[in-house]
């Protein structure tokens, strides 16, 4: 290339926020969660204009590439990032860097152009209303979109082409945490009075030009209204939603590109940056829909669109109409069913592909295999164990699979409690079938290896389902909620809909979780002992083995679970003071007991798993005893999936009778 003549410079570091652990690790959770909220709140807005006919006017094709150019603005920076947050070695090529340059200056300027466009649009709209649909044709609205797209583009092809003639041959830490312009010109060895100039020119003319369009739009708008009166202050309400995204991203714009080179403080300039780099992008589809009755409405008929193929939570039926139902009861459990069976091989495939790629980049992990220590070494205690826990696994596939087929073969168990409580037994089952199997075979070897693919799969599949019995748990307690403290609206509260759309947002949830946990799990080396002291690949015994730091593991881990346990406990918590209140106020001791007396199975469940589970996560890594932790683990892996079907089963009468006649039922078969 022409400029590696007078440019030694092959790479840049950036310095980013901090340099201590603690506080990279924090910002890192705050962005990620920045960054998937404005990828989930733009993609929304994209979908919803593009798939709701209702929508298909200008303001919203205008608005709808708005969130487009949003969503691009943002992974421009915010993913590399968050990469260089927890990377040790923050850096970035040389064309990589321009790269990023290049980019975020067409996206920045494109939507300083879009924004003008949309103030003229509302001129039109308000000042023009019977001609807005000449005005505003569909060919006005693309070339005004291209237009935007093309200044942005040429804009930043010669801001960038400027700044590669600049030669960089000494330092080559850049002060900041993506490149920017201001930085990228401390590192320059030659004169950058040019690019400075160009800099104010470009941007002076940008910011002036398109400011003007707003303003003339809007000082038309607001003389329009006058003279008109009150009657279009409604047309104006549609307005002040760009008038604060305008305010927002022009403010920070201004300030950080219009004034002296002199006047730059890097420290205080990263703080300005991450606000319109970062949180803008987050803010503006919130700002739009809070605001937009038409955008809320349409948002609301995509989602429902998503799920509206998914199966019911029924109410009971009549007797009269429970035949009739079975036959579509039956295809309703059997479409989810294959849901379950279709997302779980999507997990399976995640978790593989994650595998492989970080096996394929990491070349300083040696081990290949790792080695179960176990419970015991002791051929006699190994015998007693192997039969106990045999016993134990027996008994929780049968119980929860009891479960299952009474609740699908039932039509009066057909309501949003068994749902939950079916959905409860599949997850009990998958929990204990990651670690039981392997754990009954191993007593069985003498040489009680995994693969390394193996173990980071068992690693995975381990922290979606406990993440998502976790949430499940919580939603049990919602529905417990609305059916005690508002049972005349329990049908229409808890709809299909809602029903299936927690179940999902539960497993969602879980991989979410395993997928970040495993990202970071996988990157460590494993170059010292493969030993692992636990009779499963838990994340605690695998961070022992590291020979690298695990600090950052460590808080991400100690993060993540505090987030899970205390949101998910919270709504147990609330849900159960709402409850006791309800229940205070039934006058009758009869009516008490009845309605607590369907929450005590739910209780005694949360009980049991997050005790466990707080006591194994939630504390400091200095605190770990492994030969302890294995103890309690046995207890909330193998033992609780046991005992969940038969604390839902002795204390309900209805689970009971089910279970009876489903137990007749194949008797009489047999």
């Amino acid at each position: 290339m022409a400029w590696e003549n007078w440019t030694t410079v092959t790479e840049f570091v950036f310095k980013g926020f901090t340099d201590r652990l603690d506080f990279q690790v924090t910002l890192f959770m705050l962005f990620l969660l920045i960054y998937v909220t404005t990828v989930i709140g733009n993609l929304s807005i994209t979908a919803a204009v593009w798939l709701d006919s209702q929508l298909h006017a200008p303001m919203y094709f205008f608005l709808g590439h708005l969130s487009f150019l949003d969503l691009c603005y943002s992974s421009v920076v915010t993913p590399k990032m968050l990469l260089i947050l927890l990377s040790e070695r923050k850096t970035i090529s040389f064309a990589g860097c321009f790269l990023q340059l290049y980019f975020y200056a067409a996206f920045a300027t494109t939507e300083c152009y879009l924004l003008a466009g949309m103030a003229y649009d509302r001129y039109v709209a308000i000042c023009n209303p019977l001609r807005y649909p000449i005005l505003m044709s569909k060919r006005v609205c693309v070339s005004l979109l291209a237009g935007s797209y093309a200044v942005g583009f040429f804009n930043s092809v010669v801001f960038t082409g400027f700044a590669l003639r600049v030669s960089f041959c000494g330092p080559n830490v850049i002060d900041h945490f993506f490149c920017d312009g201001p930085p990228l010109s401390k590192l320059a060895c030659s004169d950058t009075s040019l690019n400075q100039m160009l800099l104010f020119a470009f941007g002076g003319f940008n910011e002036v030009t398109t400011t003007s369009v707003i303003l003339i739009s809007y000082g038309h708008i607001l003389f329009t209204i006058l003279r008109t009166g009150s009657a279009l202050g409604k047309a104006f309400g549609t307005c002040a939603s760009h008038l604060v995204v305008v305010t927002i991203f022009y403010g920070t714009l201004i300030f950080m590109y219009l004034r002296p080179s002199s006047s730059y403080n890097l420290r205080r300039d990263k703080i300005v940056s991450v606000f319109y780099t970062v949180v803008t992008p987050m803010l503006n589809p919130f700002i739009y829909s809070l605001r937009n009755k038409e955008l809320k409405n349409a948002l609301k008929r995509t989602v429902g669109r998503m799920i509206i193929s998914l199966p019911k939570c029924q109410k009971p039926l009549p007797k009269s109409e429970l035949s009739s139902e079975k036959l579509n009861h039956r295809r309703s459990r059997a479409e989810l069913v294959a849901w379950s069976v279709s997302y779980q091989s999507l997990s399976a495939a995640v978790a593989i592909g994650l595998i492989k790629l970080q096996m394929a980049e990491q070349n300083h992990t040696s081990a290949a295999e790792f080695v179960l220590k176990g419970l015991s070494d002791q051929g006699e205690v190994k015998a007693a164990l192997f039969v106990l826990l045999l016993l134990i696994y027996t008994i929780t596939l049968l119980g929860n699979a009891g479960i299952i087929v009474a609740i699908q073969g039932h039509p009066r168990l057909h309501t949003s409690m068994y749902f939950f409580l079916g959905s409860l037994s599949i997850v009990d089952i998958c929990f204990s079938s990651v670690v039981a199997p392997r754990t009954l075979v191993n007593f069985l070897l003498e040489k009680k290896t995994i693969s390394f693919a193996g173990c980071m799969g068992q690693t995975f599949f381990y922290i979606v389902f406990v993440t998502s019995e976790c949430f499940l748990l919580a939603v049990m307690a919602y529905d417990r909620y609305v059916a005690i403290c508002k049972p005349l609206l329990y049908s229409s509260v808890m709809t299909q809909r809602l029903c299936v759309g927690l179940v999902v947002g539960c497993y969602i949830g879980g991989v979410l979780n395993s997928i970040i946990q495993m990202t970071f799990i996988i990157r460590l080396p494993f170059c010292s002992s493969n030993v692992i002291n636990h009779f499963f690949c838990d994340v605690p015994p695998l961070l022992a083995l590291s020979c690298s730091s695990t600090y950052i593991n460590e808080m991400i881990l100690f993060s993540l679970a505090g987030v899970i346990e205390l949101s998910t406990i919270s709504a147990i918590l609330v849900s159960y003071i709402f409850i006791f209140f309800a229940i205070l106020r039934i006058r009758s001791v009869e009516g008490r007991q009845k309605a607590f007396s369907t929450c005590v199975s739910h209780l005694i469940v949360v009980t049991m798993l997050y005790g466990t589970t707080i006591f194994m996560y939630l504390r400091p890594s200095s605190s770990y005893s492994l030969n302890t932790d294995k103890v309690v683990s046995v207890f909330y892996t193998v033992v609780i999936p046991m005992l969940n079907p038969l604390i839902y089963s002795l204390r309900n009468k209805e689970m009971k009778d089910a279970l009876r006649r489903t137990a007749e039922r194949i008797t009489v078969r047999l």
